[in-house]
């Protein structure tokens, strides 16, 4: 026993050396952001654009109606509601002579993101609903950012 004693502080500091990993390697955990839902863009999928308006008027929104039309290069007319909540914003484009839809522009004041799945969340718009055509719009100033998301409904 003589013989290993001088063995035995290391055994000791072998024996309470933490086999967890080091604070600097331990994975981080973030909690993903709260995305609350500011509009309900799939429930308004096939109403026309008064219909629009009575759910979201009565649900705390603040409507900006701008009914002047204008000519697309299309030859077609739009006209565009845009409805405000906290600080996003909802812009129904439609043709002013018969009401309907032409698309759905979700915004907000903040400006520019990085990352537009988060402007879905805010439309509780899924990136695989086959009900709508999807195209983010990117800035032009900086392409690796967007301004919004325009949602467009199939026929």
């Amino acid at each position: 026993m003589k013989r290993y004693s001088y063995l035995l502080p290391f055994a000791l500091l072998l024996g309470c050396a933490s086999t967890d990993q080091p604070a600097a390697d331990a994975p981080v955990s973030t909690r993903a952001l709260d995305v609350n839902r500011a509009f309900d863009v799939p429930a308004l999928i096939g109403l026309n654009a008064d219909e629009i308006a009575r759910p979201l008027v009565s649900q705390s929104i603040r409507p900006d109606h701008d009914k002047t039309p204008r000519d697309l290069p299309s030859g077609s007319t739009e006209a565009n509601y845009t409805y405000w909540r906290d600080t996003t914003a909802l812009m129904v484009s439609y043709d002013p002579a018969t009401l309907r839809v032409n698309s759905f522009f979700i915004k907000t004041k903040h400006g520019l993101t990085s990352d537009y799945t988060s402007l879905l969340k805010v439309a509780n718009v899924s990136q695989y609903d086959k009900r709508l055509t999807i195209e983010p719009v990117a800035s032009v100033n900086s392409p690796q950012l967007y301004t919004g998301v325009k949602l467009v409904p199939r026929q």
